[in-house]
C-alpha cells in the first residue's frame, strides 16, 4: 500500500475529493499515481456503511479499472462473488418479460463480460480503501457545506460541518446525487442543479440469507442476474457478501400504481410468473429499505474554474441499464489519464475542460438511454413491440458496454495537450 510520504513535499498540487464512494475512491487511486498531486478524500459519514443494493459491473467498468490502476480490479475481485464457475465464461444481465402473451420472452442481455461478478457497493469501497488508499488520506465525518473559489489566487476553499475549512488547488465533487459541488458549478437556482424523478421510480430492497433464498427462488434466478419486467416496474436479485446473501431489488414506477407513495403492495407484482412470485415472497417476509430513486437532467458543464463534478454528482443515473457505477469509473479513467501528466496549477483549467468535453456527452446519453429502458420495462403487455424493444435495448447496450475506453482516454489526453497551448 502507498504511504502518505509518497506524495508529500513543498510545491505539490493539493487535490480535494468530496465523497468516498466508488467514484471518489477510484479517482483518488488514479491521481495518487502522479507524485506531484497531494490527494485527500473527505467523507461525510464516520464509516463506510453497508447501504443499498449490489452491483454486477459491466465490461466498460472493468476496462476502465485497468486503465486507472490494477489495484482497483484486485480489490473488486477480492470482495466480489463469481456468477460462473470459471473466469472465462461470459455472462450478462438478462431482461425477461413477465406479463402478457410474451411472458418468459428474453428481450435483452446487457453488460456481457467474462468472469462476471457481483459485489455489495460498500464492500467494494472498503476493498479500495484497504488495498490502495493510505488511511491518512481519507478524512471521515466531513460533511461538505460550502465551496468558494478565490478569483485572484484560484484557490478553492471548502467548508465542512459549517465551520471547518480546507484549501485546495483543485476540487472534485463526488458526494452523490444531492451534490453541493453541483450547485456551486451550475448555480443553486439552475434547473439542473437538483435531482429529479420524472417517472416517480421507487426501490423496495431487502437482503435474504442465501440458504433461505434457495428454498424458494429457482437456481436460474440465483446463478444468473435475471431481471423480470412487469407493468409496474421490474425486479431482480443478485448474490452479495461472497455469495452468502441474496440482494433483492424491486423497482416500482409509482406513476403507474393505483396509490402513489404507498407502502409496498405485493398484489401489484404477484400472479405473473413463478420466478417473480418467489422473489416477491422473500421481499414480503423480510422487508428492508425503501427509497425514492433520482437522476439528473443534463448539466451544461461538469466544471467551473478549478472545481469539477464526477459520478452521481455529475450524471446520476437510474439503475435501469446497470451502468451508473460504470460511468463513474469511466470518469476516473479519463481524469487519471489527463492528470497523469499535470505538472502545475496553470494546467488545471485545460485539464478540467478536456474532461468536460469528453465525458459529458457520453454520460448524458447514458442517462437518456437508461430513462428510456425504464419506460420500456414498465409498458403494458399489449403496448410492447417485442422486436422493437429488443432492437432498442441492443443498441443501448452496445453504446454503454461496447465503448473503446483506451480511445476515450487518449482523446481526452490529446485534447488536454491541445488546450494547454491556448492557455
Amino acid at each position: 500500500m502507498p504511504t502518505l510520504e509518497d506524495n508529500n513535499g513543498d510545491g505539490h498540487i493539493r487535490v480535494g475529493i468530496m465523497g468516498a464512494g466508488i467514484a471518489g475512491c477510484c479517482l483518488a487511486i488514479g491521481l495518487l499515481k502522479n507524485p506531484r498531486l497531494d490527494v485527500h478524500v473527505y467523507e461525510r459519514y464516520n464509516e463506510t456503511k453497508a447501504h443499498g443494493s449490489g452491483l454486477a459491473l459491466h465490461a466498460n467498468a472493468l476496462r476502465s479499472m485497468d486503465l486507472i490502476s490494477p489495484a482497483i480490479k484486485k480489490a473488486y475481485f477480492r470482495k466480489s462473488h463469481y456468477m460462473a464457475n470459471e473466469e472465462e465464461i461470459e455472462m450478462a444481465t438478462q431482461f425477461i418479460l413477465a406479463a402478457g402473451d410474451n411472458a418468459s420472452e428474453l428481450v435483452a442481455e446487457l453488460g456481457r463480460a467474462k468472469g462476471r461478478r457481483t459485489v455489495h457497493r460498500a464492500h467494494l469501497i472498503q476493498g479500495l480503501m484497504e488495498d490502495a488508499i493510505p488511511a491518512e488520506r481519507i478524512h471521515y465525518g466531513k460533511k461538505l457545506s460550502n465551496i468558494e473559489e478565490d478569483p485572484i489566487t484560484r484557490k478553492v476553499i471548502t467548508t465542512f460541518n459549517e465551520t471547518e475549512t480546507e484549501t485546495f488547488d483543485v476540487v472534485f465533487g463526488s458526494e452523490g446525487v444531492s451534490s453541493i459541488t453541483r450547485k456551486f458549478i451550475l448555480g443553486p437556482n439552475h434547473p439542473a442543479a437538483t435531482p429529479v424523478n420524472h417517472e416517480q421510480w421507487r426501490l423496495f430492497h431487502t437482503y435474504v440469507r442465501m440458504e433461505d433464498a434457495k428454498k424458494v427462488v429457482p437456481n436460474e434466478s440465483i446463478e444468473k442476474v435475471r431481471t423480470y419486467c412487469l407493468p409496474v416496474g421490474y425486479i431482480n436479485g443478485i448474490p452479495v457478501d461472497l455469495g452468502q446473501t441474496f440482494s433483492i431489488c424491486c423497482y416500482q414506477r409509482d406513476e403507474k400504481c393505483p396509490v402513489q407513495g404507498a407502502p409496498f403492495n405485493a398484489k401489484l407484482w404477484k400472479g405473473y410468473m413463478p420466478e417473480v412470485d418467489a422473489l416477491i415472497s422473500c421481499l414480503e417476509r423480510s422487508p428492508g429499505e425503501t427509497w425514492i430513486l433520482q437522476d439528473h437532467d443534463h448539466a451544461p458543464t461538469y466544471a467551473k474554474g478549478h472545481v469539477a463534478m464526477i459520478g452521481d454528482a455529475a450524471h446520476a443515473t437510474f439503475p435501469h441499464a446497470g451502468n451508473g457505477a460504470a460511468q463513474a469509473i469511466e470518469d476516473c479513467a479519463v481524469l487519471a489519464g489527463i492528470f497523469s501528466s499535470l505538472s502545475n496549477t496553470d494546467e488545471i483549467d485545460p485539464a478540467l475542460q478536456a474532461f468536460d468535453v469528453v465525458r459529458r456527452p457520453r454520460s448524458q446519453r447514458v442517462i437518456d438511454i437508461t430513462r428510456r429502458f425504464g419506460i420500456l420495462y414498465s409498458k403494458e403487455p399489449d403496448d410492447i413491440d417485442v422486436n422493437s424493444m429488443k432492437a432498442e435495448m441492443k443498441e443501448g447496450g452496445m453504446f454503454t458496454n461496447g465503448v473503446d475506453m483506451e480511445a476515450q482516454v487518449k482523446t481526452a489526453m490529446d485534447l488536454f495537450e491541445e488546450k494547454k497551448g491556448y492557455n
